[in-house]
């Protein structure tokens, strides 16, 4: 579980891996349900999310992917003042405080999206096989891709915001350094 506190409010995002859409045997009724492409015929990943005011529930969702499967953990998800994003399965949604009404979902990646940060007044994502950048509206305005997926096998960090530019490594353990636009500034195989 993960938790915010946004003004009054104090939200909750919870993994829901055993919530089953429609069952009477759910611990916790979501007043409202978003789903990710193909998330309703083949449900991947669940993250319920909860508005809690004065100790009262004030407001729910769940939120189902399809596609690699996603957790909740200290980067999955983002507050930006009354927005939250969170990462399930392949997209990004983005929800509105307090009442948790869906503004956007983006697709950012053909498998999993494991990371969301801020990134100047834009949203960057760490994907397994692409960075991306959305705009505050979940546009896509750029996406980079490496030689293998972004993930590390000897805990090597992955991914990497700095002042000019984002350090990545890939799982065959080529490091790239891209620009805030997307262009790669270098590779671990020389200057380009």
């Amino acid at each position: 579980m993960k938790r915010y506190q946004y003004k009054d409010l104090t939200i909750e995002i919870l993994d829901e891996q055993d919530y089953r859409l429609g069952s009477a045997d759910n611990s916790f009724f979501y007043k409202k349900q978003y789903f990710g492409i193909d998330a309703q015929e083949y449900p991947t990943s669940k993250h319920g999310i909860k508005v809690w005011r004065d100790d009262q529930v004030i407001d729910s969702c769940i939120i189902i992917g399809s596609g690699g499967t996603t957790g909740i953990h200290q980067n999955s998800s983002l507050l930006d003042d009354e927005h939250l994003l969170i990462c399930c399965c392949d997209t990004i949604f983005c929800v509105t405080l307090p009442y948790l009404n869906l503004e956007w979902k983006t697709q950012t990646d053909p498998a999993t999206c494991f990371q969301v940060f801020k990134l100047q007044d834009d949203y960057v994502v760490h994907g397994e096989l692409q960075i991306v950048r959305v705009d505050k509206k979940g546009i896509i305005k750029w996406e980079f891709s490496g030689a293998d997926i972004f993930v590390s096998i000897d805990n090597q960090e992955e991914f990497k915001i700095e002042n000019d530019g984002i350090l990545l490594t890939d799982f065959s353990n080529t490091k790239y350094k891209i620009d805030f636009d997307g262009r790669l500034i270098w590779d671990n195989y020389g200057k380009l």
